[in-house]
């Protein structure tokens, strides 16, 4: 059996390539960010229009309560450009990673906002800065940001956004998370001859057309769980920019 390992399927002439540089993988990159913007269309305009939502309300951060709430919806809004970035270069499993960050920031953020501040305990801000303090700051940090609890956060406020940010979490690591086998046969050609295995191509950028349109698909709905929890957090501001109509918008887009 072969084991091969590609990059990209060709150059820019449409030639096969055996240049494996990272100069060339940063220009195949580029090129499939090009591209599938005008394969996908109204996949890339749902993607941007998500981002567009970020953009909005990150000018209006600078008084956001607890504090860190404003740089952990950069963090999440960050982490989902990335991952759009990736899905549109073809770094299928690679963006569930990111897709994954964009929602646990998102989580972790509403946990420190929803803290119900008893007296003479420290606030889930001060944990969640405290982690590498000591041993046991980094105990009971990890203890009191573990997915369960933020789950159980989200779910004080809306139920179904939490089945949601759920279902969506749980996606992210079986296509991003190990050990798992749906990441990487996602990104995976596999060749038989006479019924059986000849070889195994393992992908850095696909081109297909389902992976790439079921990694956009996801990281739209990543995006826009993410802004679900944070309006939970700073309403009042997504509803005079128009933030929370556009969110309407998008889930009736067939999100």
């Amino acid at each position: 059996m072969i084991m091969n390992m590609t990059s990209h399927p060709s150059s820019p002439t449409g030639t096969p390539t055996t240049d494996k540089s990272l100069t060339r993988f940063i220009e195949a990159i580029q090129r499939n960010q090009q591209g599938n913007q005008v394969r996908f269309p109204d996949q890339y305009e749902l993607i941007r229009r998500v981002d567009k939502c970020f953009v909005d309300v990150s000018a209006h951060l600078a008084n956001a309560k607890p504090v860190f709430t404003g740089p952990m919806f950069l963090r999440s809004h960050y982490a989902y450009k990335t991952a759009a970035s990736m899905t549109l270069a073809g770094q299928v499993p690679e963006s569930f990673v990111m897709m994954r960050s964009c929602l646990e920031y998102a989580g972790y953020a509403l946990a420190i906002f929803a803290d119900p501040g008893i007296v003479d305990t420290p606030s889930r801000e001060e944990l969640f800065v405290n982690r590498h303090a000591d041993a046991l700051s980094m105990k009971a940090q990890k203890e009191e940001f573990k997915i369960g609890k933020i789950v159980q956060t989200i779910i004080k406020f809306d139920q179904k956004l939490a089945n949601v940010f759920q279902f969506l979490y749980q996606r992210s690591i079986d296509y991003g998370g190990h050990p798992n086998p749906n990441g990487m046969l996602t990104a995976m050609s596999i060749d038989k001859e006479d019924g059986k295995l000849s070889s195994i191509t393992t992908l850095a950028l696909t081109v297909e057309p389902l992976p790439l349109q079921f990694a956009m698909k996801s990281v739209t709905q990543v995006g826009l769980t993410s802004l679900n929890i944070f309006q939970q957090m700073f309403e009042a501001k997504f509803e005079l920019l128009g933030v929370h109509a556009e969110m309407d918008a998008l889930r009736h887009a067939g999100l």
